[in-house]
């Protein structure tokens, strides 16, 4: 009984504890980079929203299917819808996100959405994507001494390197 009693205890505890918001819900430093109008900014989202961009120019030089890169872009402009509400000054983001939105309005509605994109455009390859977006996050992490987020995006870094390595071998 006295044990039952202690767990009670230990989990209403626990569950108290996580019910009080940390110091960054209540945003006493959430709003960093809100303002931020040119800068890289060391959030994920961002990174894989660059990759896009970068990634639907080369698929247009490319003359890719356009089937594939309305599949591709439909992440990318919510990923950039949520991104420009986080940071609604930053200039790169407004830009992708028109490009984004002008290139979708011109897809034919009937391309084939099935075929693939041909070898010579890595928008979907994933470890390649996962290489480039944590490769570029670590170093802006590692620059604002975030040398947590640094070091497991370098980890991913490394992970991802072999199977790259390989296809390109």
């Amino acid at each position: 009984m006295r044990l039952v009693r202690h767990y009670a205890i230990t989990l209403g505890a626990a569950v108290a504890l996580l019910a009080i918001p940390s110091a960054s819900a209540q945003g006493l430093y959430g709003d960093e980079g809100k303002n931020a109008t040119s800068v890289d900014l060391n959030n994920q989202d961002y990174w894989w929203a660059k990759f896009d961009a970068m990634m639907l120019e080369i698929a247009i030089q490319q003359k890719q299917p356009e089937g594939h890169i309305a599949v591709d872009l439909a992440s990318s402009i919510r990923r950039l819808d949520d991104l420009s509400k986080k940071f609604p000054k930053h200039q790169e983001i407004a830009k992708w996100k028109a490009r984004a939105a002008e290139v979708d309005s011109k897809i034919n509605p009937n391309a084939d959405r099935r075929t693939s994109f041909g070898p010579e455009c890595p928008w979907d390859e994933a470890n390649f994507a996962q290489l480039w977006v944590n490769l570029h996050w670590a170093k802006v992490a590692y620059d604002a001494k975030d040398y947590t987020t640094a070091a497991t995006q370098m980890q991913n870094v490394m992970q991802n390197y072999p199977s790259c390595w390989r296809r390109i071998a």
